[in-house]
């Protein structure tokens, strides 16, 4: 490992290949369906965590993003989905602009992942370039080619190729949390959270943590717009306490387990995620299935009170609306 590639992901010394995988995508691949086929690596990241096999894959297919889509590619893959965080062990990040990319200088060097430098890559008009010592990393715009000195002060290593992955420390530092989670809910203004963005606000929050049977909810914050993010987070919790109080959260969820995540959306505005970890025993650290989304802006589950806590609140019972909207 070098200074600068401490959250990327490091190849293990054996390789335990996920051959499952292998057919599930290559066919999409070969289709040109790309999107498809970034999909099916993506849930693979979620739900299995990280391998060489994903990372392989996902590699092959990111790369296609940064160039023009051929006649050949039936699916190109949407530029915003490069920013999930389970891609980012696989990014290089510039260390002056926190600009982003994926290289491909691995796969084109006839490596698999291996993080290693030489084997006579040549590499005309790369994206950006990398000490070959320490890993720091300048993109296309930031290198100044009349200086192949390594910026890292104590390095006296050179700029060059190849490039290899460094994670994204500053754009999209890595999760330090890894409890299993219990119960997801996030909070939106003006415009609500689809299916789509929620899997995205989740990955972004809770990157690596065992999502398996859980609930997330979405719902409109109810504070006014001038109270401030400290009264937004106390209604988040309310809510969160709630949830507790009928169920669907087991005891001790909201004061021993929850934290809150601020997270901007692009054109969509402010979210809250109030994530809430599965404690070490009982029902809830024993959640499996797979995430159910309950996404109503206007109304919620209750159930009669006879859940088991940590279920998700799967017994049936009347729809409700926690609070007013001011007028």
């Amino acid at each position: 490992m070098a200074r600068h590639d401490g959250e990327a992901f490091h190849a293990p010394a054996h390789h335990e290949p996920v051959p499952e995988l292998d057919d599930a995508v290559r066919r999409p691949h070969d289709e040109g369906r790309y999107a498809t086929a970034l999909d099916l690596v993506l849930r693979q990241l979620r739900e299995e965590g990280p391998s060489e096999d994903a990372f392989f894959w996902a590699t092959t297919l990111l790369i296609t993003t940064q160039r023009a889509a051929g006649p050949g590619v039936a699916e190109p893959i949407p530029l915003e989905r490069r920013s999930n965080p389970y891609f980012a062990p696989v990014a290089t990040e510039c260390a002056a602009c926190a600009r982003f990319w994926f290289s491909s200088h691995d796969i084109h060097a006839g490596r698999r992942m291996a993080p290693r430098a030489g084997g006579g890559l040549s590499v005309a008009n790369p994206l950006g370039v990398q000490c070959q010592s320490c890993r720091y990393s300048l993109c296309r715009a930031c290198y100044d080619l009349a200086d192949v000195r390594c910026p890292e002060p104590d390095c006296d290593g050179t700029l060059g190729v190849p490039v290899l992955p460094t994670g994204r420390p500053q754009g999209c530092p890595a999760n330090s949390f890894t409890e299993k989670l219990e119960h997801v809910l996030i909070l939106w203004r003006d415009v609500p959270v689809d299916r789509e963005e929620a899997e995205f606000l989740v990955d972004l929050a809770c990157t690596w943590q065992d999502r398996a049977g859980i609930v997330v909810r979405s719902q409109v914050n109810q504070a006014g717009p001038g109270d401030g993010e400290t009264m937004e987070r106390r209604m988040g919790l309310v809510l969160v306490g709630l949830y507790e109080r009928l169920g669907q959260i087991s005891e001790g969820g909201l004061m021993e387990r929850t934290r809150v995540v601020p997270i901007m959306s692009p054109g969509l505005g402010k979210r809250l995620v109030l994530v809430t970890a599965a404690p070490e025993t009982g029902p809830a650290s024993r959640l499996s299935g797979p995430v159910r989304y309950l996404l109503s802006d206007e109304e919620d589950s209750e159930n009669d009170g006879s859940a088991e806590p940590g279920n998700g609140g799967a017994a049936p019972g009347r729809r409700r609306r926690w609070f007013r909207r001011r007028r």
